[in-house]
């Protein structure tokens, strides 16, 4: 598979682009993705994808907002969150997975927090927050939404927002640096269902990709790359993945173990963000 030369992915990153053209991002219920992508003009091809200003959702996926330079002791390149350039991306999964690209630790600081948060994008009501430490290691981990202890699933049709911070000092929050983006689950389709029923582990992104579903399309081949690490061909289609929504600084970074987590981590349903 070429993720930089395949329809496939073209059509899964053009359907963002349709969503926040034609729907606002808020009305894409009773569309299949499969038939926004049909008649994608040739503009949209993946090499030169630039969507316009006006297009897209509010979100950074390049670590910023510390108000002082230097202040965090992480190096090297920004954290970064494996989204399109956009900020915005589709899932049917009721609990999706999130993945960053983390900065290394040097080895004389201290490990530092990362602080994940979910809200509903249209009361800004803070559904789930968990809290992990760096291994000091560099690399791109992933995050995924637990299960159990009563946290739902994402519904249908609504829009999440979701934050990634580095808290540099916790005593003094307004230094962190994070990443934010938006997430909305659409119904799985019965063509969708029966693609995913007979494709083989390894067409499965593939099929999620022609479908429209970044996030999905991206954890899928993750979870193939953690499962064979000396798999080449996978590698490679990760980088060109990667690399097809402008991320070619951070495709060849390790992937480092998911994240986990427990339900002392879950925050009650109500629960406002802290520090805001």
């Amino acid at each position: 598979m070429d993720w930089m030369k395949s329809p496939r992915l073209k059509r899964a990153l053009a359907i963002s682009m349709e969503v926040a053209l034609l729907t606002g991002f808020s009305t894409l219920i009773g569309t299949p993705p499969t038939l926004l992508a049909q008649g994608m003009p040739d503009r949209w091809i993946v090499a030169g994808y630039n969507p316009p200003k006006t297009v897209g959702a509010p979100g950074r996926r390049e670590g910023g907002g510390t108000r002082s330079p230097g202040s965090c002791p992480a190096a090297g390149k920004p954290l970064t969150a494996l989204i399109p350039a956009n900020n915005i991306g589709l899932t049917v999964a009721a609990y999706p997975s999130f993945s960053f690209y983390v900065p290394p630790v040097p080895a004389q600081a201290s490990p530092l927090a990362l602080e994940f948060v979910l809200k509903d994008e249209k009361n800004d009501r803070e559904i789930y927050t968990t809290t992990f430490m760096t291994t000091g290691k560099g690399g791109i981990v992933s995050i995924s939404l637990p299960t159990y202890a009563g946290l739902p699933p994402l519904e249908v049709g609504k829009n999440y927002q979701w934050f990634l911070s580095m808290v540099c000092d916790s005593e003094q929050r307004s230094l962190d640096v994070f990443v934010q983006g938006s997430i909305q689950r659409v119904p799985q389709t019965a063509q969708l269902d029966n693609q995913l029923r007979v494709a083989t582990p390894n067409k499965r992104p593939d099929v999620y990709a022609e479908a429209g579903m970044w996030f999905d399309a991206l954890t899928t081949l993750a979870e193939l790359r953690r499962s064979n690490p000396n798999n080449s061909a996978y590698s490679a289609e990760w980088e060109q993945l990667l690399k097809a929504v402008g991320l070619d600084n951070i495709a060849k970074e390790p992937l480092l173990p998911s994240m986990t987590t427990s339900a002392s981590q879950t925050t009650p349903f109500q629960r406002l963000r802290e520090n805001q």
